[in-house]
């Protein structure tokens, strides 16, 4: 066995951690500083984990930190997909490991949760996961880095999903109904005009409610099965449909799928993507959607309504031309820029994913027949 004085020892280290470094890669993600007992010192996020890593190891007057740095004998790397994944990659592992030298974060206090109240006609808000609650729950989600981006982000889903955040039910209408951000279930009610009287318990929410869910888990980087639908012909000759498939918020290619349409003859892409979605629907075989979304806009929307009416998966529609999303839940529409950017990216990777798809088979029907 052999023996190093520490001098000697602390140089090799220093060696060590140097080319452990330079094999970092410059993508976001966590890293995490260990003992010689692999016992976890520091837990951190970045951006760039290469540049990161290495801005601890440059001189600093902070007494605390050069006492980690000394401890310092390994260094480990989570890649993540973007920075907030990051953060909340960060948050989770400092709450299971507790390393001392974190000093912050180590509670849920800086973080945002979504809360989904466990009622007839449930009501939707934001707090910190350790605020008392007062209200049996349905759905927690969480936990969201950014409050300001996540209170925006629910401003904008709810132009086209409206939903309940009052208290206690009103008599009457409020500022909220009369904008349009809210179903109005209190008015409804006291007009016996209820047309909610079968959304059931928010353990089988209503569609709108399933879609800001959605959208939530789009947001966080870990959405579920997301489909697309795009029609691809010239004036309604060898006419073809795509079906595609995302899984936490990337192409699931295995479940992709292609039609002939069969039974619109003419150019009318709305009928044609309710034929391929009908035909989709039949396939119980096929994993239930959490989210539809169509290529185009209100026209899309009232066909795929009448096919989907029997069942509670939400669906929206994105319009190539303006780049808005339109939904059966409002008469409102928005900008696709105006939602976060893991978002607003998902959904038209998502689009373009169908569109391509679409066409491709288009153009090798059209090959074999001329």
């Amino acid at each position: 066995m052999s023996f190093h004085p520490p001098c000697v020892k602390n140089k090799l280290m220093k060696i060590r951690i140097k080319k452990a470094i330079k094999t970092l890669p410059q993508k976001p993600g966590v890293y995490i500083f260990k003992d010689e007992h692999e016992a976890v010192l520091y837990i951190g996020k970045a951006t760039n984990l290469k540049k990161r890593v290495a801005s601890h190891f440059a001189r600093s007057a902070d007494r605390l930190k050069e006492k980690m740095i000394k401890q310092i004998t390994a260094v480990d790397f989570i890649r993540t997909k973007n920075e907030n994944q990051a953060l909340i990659l960060e948050e989770q592992i400092i709450k299971k490991f507790q390393p001392k030298f974190n000093v912050a974060r180590k509670d849920d206090k800086s973080y945002f949760w979504v809360f989904v109240s466990d009622e007839k006609y449930p009501r939707i808000w934001i707090a910190h996961k350790l605020k008392a609650v007062n209200y049996k729950l349905s759905v927690i989600l969480g936990p969201f880095v950014n409050g300001r981006e996540l209170k925006s982000f629910l401003r904008q889903i709810r132009k086209i999903a409206p939903f309940r955040t009052c208290r206690v039910l009103s008599p009457k209408a409020c500022l909220q109904y009369d904008l349009g951000n809210c179903p109005g279930w209190c008015v409804k009610i006291n007009h016996r005009t209820d047309p909610c009287k079968n959304i059931g318990r928010p353990q089988k929410p209503t569609p709108q409610i399933k879609l800001i869910l959605e959208l939530l888990k789009i947001y966080q980087g870990r959405s579920g099965r997301l489909e697309a639908y795009d029609i691809s012909n010239i004036q309604g000759q060898m006419a073809t449909g795509s079906l595609v498939v995302f899984q936490r918020n990337r192409p699931h290619k295995k479940d992709y799928r292609l039609f002939k349409i069969k039974t619109v003859f003419d150019a009318d892409d709305p009928k044609m993507q309710g034929e391929i979605i009908s035909r989709r629907i039949k396939h119980q075989e096929w994993s239930r959607p959490d989210l539809i979304l169509l290529d185009g806009g209100k026209g899309q929307l009232s066909i795929a309504g009448k096919v989907l009416k029997k069942t509670s998966i939400p669906y929206l529609g994105l319009a190539k031309k303006e780049e808005r999303l339109y939904s059966p839940y409002a008469r409102n529409s928005i900008r696709l820029a105006a939602l976060p950017r893991p978002v607003a990216d998902t959904l038209m990777h998502l689009r373009d994913e169908a569109h391509r798809f679409a066409l491709r088979y288009h153009r090798q029907l059209r090959a074999k027949n001329y």
